[in-house]
């Protein structure tokens, strides 16, 4: 008799690369929000978060949380949730040397990042295992799996889109290059 397999408390992690955002445009909003916003500072360090974003603020990001919603709700369904809604969205502009600290979306059901202009050596995304499984697997695994694995690193890059629970801890690596990283995250949850 083979044994039945079920998975409980999975952590899911959604991906896309998408091209239907005018990244220029939202290159050019980013920088004159920087200008006029002070924005504020959660997770990063030596880069720059902008305040929340509001609908009309730019066509471009009302295009992109267009986009945003209907993905999300069809991710939501996959997983038994019920019709999400945003709750906020913002800009993100790492300089080099500037990374983002272990850290979650607190009161977020799921969350996200899209890549607005993003290369190799900018700093990947980090997801950590949450259930403290690294004190029970052995520590000479030969092969990681997504069951044994105690983290995912996500790459950065230019139109990349990720959504993952908002609970899970998560940090993106400090910027090796000479540019800018130029990112947009939100939240979603039942309003």
């Amino acid at each position: 008799m083979a044994m039945h397999t079920e998975l409980w408390f999975p952590s899911v992690i959604w991906s896309a690369i998408i091209h239907q955002i005018d990244n220029k445009a939202l290159k050019h909003f980013a920088y004159d929000r920087k200008k006029n916003d002070v924005g504020r500072v959660i997770s990063n360090y030596n880069g720059y978060q902008s305040s929340d974003i509001l609908p009309g603020d730019h066509p471009e990001i009302d295009k992109l949380v267009e986009y945003l919603n209907k993905e999300m709700n069809a991710c939501a369904k996959q997983v038994g949730l019920p019709e999400l809604e945003i709750g906020n969205i913002w800009l993100n502009i790492n300089p080099p040397g500037a990374y983002n600290t272990m850290h979650n979306h607190v009161g977020a059901t799921l969350s996200g990042v899209y890549y607005v202009e993003a290369e190799n050596n900018q700093g990947n995304i980090i997801f950590q295992r949450g259930d403290n499984g690294e004190y029970h697997i052995p520590q000479y695994v030969e092969d990681y799996t997504y069951y044994t694995s105690t983290q995912a690193t996500y790459r950065c890059k230019t139109g990349a889109l990720y959504f993952f629970p908002g609970w899970l801890n998560h940090s993106v690596e400090g910027n090796r290059s000479n540019t800018d990283r130029i990112s947009i995250s939100f939240n979603y949850g039942v309003i």
